[in-house]
Formats: structure tokens, sequence, C-alpha cells
């Protein structure tokens, strides 16, 4: 099943207010090294659902 881009907006925002929630001068928790990477390439992923609903949405109604 494909998310929908709410499904992904409201994950990418949860993630982002759960690694924002940690103190900069605490550690993170080991869980977290790469979470910044995987965060960026989902957030490229999400921007390009976007794109490509938006452009469909778009030639509908041009074909109307």
């Amino acid at each position: 099943m494909r998310k929908t881009v709410a499904d992904r907006v409201a994950y990418y925002v949860r993630k982002i207010a759960e690694k924002g929630a940690i103190h900069p001068a605490e550690k993170q928790p080991r869980s977290y090294k790469y979470r910044q990477q995987r965060l960026m390439a989902y957030k490229e992923s999400m921007h390009k659902q976007i794109n490509d609903h938006h452009n469909c949405i778009s030639t509908a109604l041009k074909g109307k």
C-alpha cells in the first residue's frame, strides 16, 4: 500500500519532533546516528510524491 501525502507529512513531522525533543547537549541514542540522512531522504521522497500528485491534478483539470 502506498502512503498518502498526508501520511508522509504526519510521519515526517512526528520524527522531526522526536529528534528536536532531545536537548543538543545530551547524547543522542545510538539509533539516531543516521536519522538526519534518513529523514532527508524521506523528505525528498515526500516532496517528489507531492509534486507528482500536484501534476496529476493539474493534468486532470486541464483535460476538462
